[in-house]
């Protein structure tokens, strides 16, 4: 699993995307949130419960759905203010999007994005 590969510091930050979409004012409605982020608030939620026992091997799972939908939310999708991002992060967008990048190396993708 790639999410293993990561350190310490890089899954915390692959946890703040997580609780930043599920908990934070950016994608208010119900609908919203499952179109662009392709499962239900109430499943991330579940899945930030289970965190760090995330399995994400395979493409078309919540977890990996989850991983993959929130961090590019964050990194290409969704406008933060300056006072928002250190609300919900202490990294800089840079190494978020760092993060990003390796997960998706990790899981043998050259490219990030919605999956």
């Amino acid at each position: 699993m790639a999410i293993e590969k990561l350190s310490y510091d890089e899954k915390q930050i692959v946890f703040s995307c997580l609780c930043a979409i599920a908990r934070g004012p950016f994608i208010k409605d119900d609908w919203e949130f499952h179109t662009r982020l392709g499962l239900h608030r109430s499943t991330l939620y579940e899945l930030i419960e289970m965190w760090p026992q995330i399995d994400d091997s395979v493409d078309d799972s919540d977890q990996t759905l989850a991983l993959n939908n929130a961090m590019n939310e964050i990194c290409h999708g969704i406008r933060f203010s300056d006072a928002d991002w250190v609300t919900w992060f202490s990294v800089s967008r840079d190494t978020v999007k760092s993060v990003y990048k390796k997960w998706c190396r990790l899981r043998g993708k050259d490219s990030s994005g919605i999956m």
